[in-house]
């Protein structure tokens, strides 16, 4: 992780496994297309949190690893790979900042994804590191679809925010500490690095999620957790309820945005 508080998703892991939304199948299915997972390669997922990428991509693969920080996360990505009996996933704790030491343990991988997770990492330092883990002709993933709260433009993300700035004040927060990630274009990033041969994904995902969503969504950020709420937890979320409850309906247009890379020639 980059210089950001270490207990940015405290508490969050039950939240973030039941009500963070998966990935699309059409993408995932472009991913096993685009880098030949026909069974024989190995994946890692850097930032792996509850296993979103690693677990339906390991049918597509001889082995998978995932890579997280945070034990509760690795739990529940473990809970989860029990109850739909996928067996060919490790589950470490350790993070971006790891690679270089976990290189002789960790052997070399196809692919490496970075799912929603690769803005809080010192980017630069990790595309050299994994230059080191991928095979000659594997390649990185990096997936950022769009911050509903932040970005989106509908009237009741508004209304989120508005409840948000009314409870813990204007600044974002993420966890203990404030939100400062540095929006460093991705395409920048990769040009610059072993892994400059891009391919943009690009998709608009439509949703209609429950009240009930929104708030379990809001639980597994690292701006609007338990933790972070704290004891105003309950006042809030009934707050927000009562607010929410005044749309006839909540619909929301996501940009999906995913960035596929090879090294340069």
């Amino acid at each position: 992780m980059d210089d950001h508080a270490p207990d940015l998703f405290a508490g969050t892991a039950a939240y973030y496994a039941r009500f963070r939304p998966g990935y699309p199948a059409e993408f995932l299915t472009h991913v096993v297309e685009r880098f030949g997972l026909d069974g024989t390669g190995r994946l890692l997922d850097l930032g792996c949190g509850t296993g979103q990428l690693a677990l339906p991509l390991a049918p597509s693969v001889v082995e998978a690893i995932g890579l997280d920080p945070d034990p509760s996360m690795l739990a529940e990505a473990a809970a989860a790979a029990e109850r739909t009996g996928i067996q060919n996933v490790r589950w470490l704790l350790g993070s971006d900042r790891d690679l270089d030491r976990l290189r002789d343990t960790i052997g070399r991988f196809r692919l490496a994804l970075m799912g929603r997770s690769f803005h809080w990492m010192d980017r630069d330092a990790v595309l050299r590191a994994l230059d080191k883990l991928i095979e000659p002709a594997g390649g990185v993933v990096v997936v950022s679809d769009e911050e509903r709260v932040w970005a989106g433009r509908e009237a009741w993300h508004e209304t989120i925010r508005q409840t948000i700035h009314h409870w813990l004040g204007p600044q974002r927060r993420a966890g203990s500490g404030n939100y400062t990630v540095r929006h460093v274009p991705f395409d920048d990033t990769f040009a610059a690095s072993p892994f400059s041969h891009v391919e943009h994904y690009h998709l608009t995902v439509e949703r209609t999620p429950t009240i009930d969503e929104i708030i379990g969504y809001l639980s597994s950020t690292s701006f609007c957790s338990p933790a972070v709420l704290g004891e105003q937890q309950a006042p809030f979320e009934a707050d927000l309820r009562q607010r929410l409850n005044t749309y006839d309906h909540l619909t929301e247009s996501i940009e999906f945005d995913a960035w596929l890379a090879w090294r340069g020639d």
